[in-house]
C-alpha cells in the first residue's frame, strides 16, 4: 500500500545510525543506505545530514517523516477495513433503504431466502437522498450491495437489475385537489391539469406514456424533474399539481392521495444490484430467483 523503503527511513531516523538501523531491521547497514538513497532519489532532495557521528534528520526529513508516520498509519487502517469487507462480503448482504426505497418485498422473502441460504445475514445501510442517481450507482457496491426499488431504462450498464413485480402507473394528489376523492381517474382527467415527471429519457415506459398525454391532451401541461426527492412531493403537494408516480410511494407524504388510473403503462419494480456483485449479494439473488422461479 506504501514505499515500504518509508519503513527504513523511520526506523534510522529513529536510531539516528544506518548501522543501528541495519540491526534492528536485519539487515546489513549498506543495505540500508541503498534503500535511503533510493528513497531520496525518488523525493529530489535529501532527507539525512550524513557524518561519522551518525545521522540527522534535513528539514525536509524531518517534515516527511511525520507525514510518513501518518500515512503508514493510514494505510494500515485500509487494509484492515478492506480485509473485514472481504471476509464479510462472504456472508453479509448489506441492504440500502432510505424514505423512498423502502423495503416492501424483502420482509417476505428473506425467510424463504434463509432456508436456501441459512449463512446469509443482512444489514441495514441508511441510504442518502442522493441529488441524481449516479451518486447512488457510485456507492452501489461499497455502502450497500442492493437496495429495493423501482427500475429505470436509463439505469442499463451502471447495475444490474432483478424484476420481482410490475407496478402501474397512479396520480398522487393533494387532498384538496378536486380529483383526490376520486376511486380512479381516466385519462381524459388529466386533461388541463399540471403532471409532475420523471425528464424524457429516464424510462422507456414513462416516456411512452408521457407521448400519450402530448399526443391525445394537449391542454395538459408537464413540469420535468430530474430526480423524485421528498422536495418533488411537498412541491406537488404545495402546487395541486398531479404527481405521476406508483403505488409503492403511497406512504411517503401524507397529505397526498394516491389514485388509481385507467392505465396499461407499468414500471419494472424489484432488486437493484451492484454490476458485480460481492458473494453474499450473488448468493442471495441466486436464492430470490430460484425462489420466484425467474431464469
Amino acid at each position: 500500500m506504501y514505499n515500504h523503503q518509508l519503513d527504513t527511513f523511520i526506523k534510522t531516523a529513529d536510531l539516528g545510525s544506518f548501522g543501528k538501523a541495519g540491526e534492528s531491521l536485519y539487515i546489513s547497514s549498506t543495505a540500508v543506505i541503498q534503500q535511503i538513497n533510493l528513497l531520496e532519489n525518488l523525493c529530489g532532495f535529501r532527507l539525512f545530514v550524513r557524518s561519522n557521528h551518525g545521522v540527522k534528520l534535513t528539514p525536509a526529513g524531518k517534515s516527511l517523516y511525520e507525514d510518513a508516520k501518518t500515512l503508514i498509519r493510514f494505510s494500515e487502517d485500509s487494509l484492515q477495513k478492506a480485509r473485514l469487507l472481504a471476509e464479510s462480503s462472504e456472508s453479509t448482504l448489506r441492504i440500502g433503504t432510505s424514505l423512498l426505497y423502502k423495503c416492501r418485498m424483502l420482509p417476505d422473502l428473506w425467510p424463504k431466502v434463509n432456508e436456501i441460504q441459512p449463512d446469509l445475514r443482512i444489514e441495514i445501510r441508511p441510504m442518502k437522498e442522493y441529488e441524481n442517481r449516479t451518486t447512488v450507482f457510485s456507492r452501489l457496491g461499497i455502502d450497500f450491495d442492493l437496495f429495493e426499488g423501482i427500475y429505470a431504462s436509463a439505469w442499463n450498464g451502471s447495475c444490474r437489475f432483478l424484476e420481482l413485480t410490475r407496478t402501474p402507473v397512479c396520480c398522487a394528489v393533494s387532498r384538496n385537489h378536486r380529483l383526490a376523492r376520486a376511486s380512479e381517474l381516466s385519462m381524459q382527467d388529466l386533461s388541463g391539469e399540471v403532471l409532475v415527471m420523471p425528464i424524457q429519457g429516464v424510462s422507456d415506459e414513462l416516456d411512452a406514456f408521457r407521448e400519450e398525454i402530448v399526443r391525445n391532451y394537449p391542454s395538459t401541461r408537464i413540469i420535468d424533474s430530474a430526480y423524485y426527492g421528498v422536495d418533488t412531493f411537498a412541491m406537488c403537494e404545495m402546487n395541486s399539481y398531479i404527481l405521476i408516480t406508483q403505488p409503492v410511494y403511497e406512504d411517503i407524504h401524507p397529505n397526498l392521495i394516491t389514485v388509481p388510473l385507467q392505465t396499461d403503462a407499468s414500471m419494472p419494480y424489484g432488486l437493484v444490484y451492484a454490476k458485480e456483485p460481492t458473494a453474499a449479494a450473488a448468493k442471495f439473488i441466486h436464492a430470490v430467483q430460484k425462489i420466484k422461479k425467474i431464469d
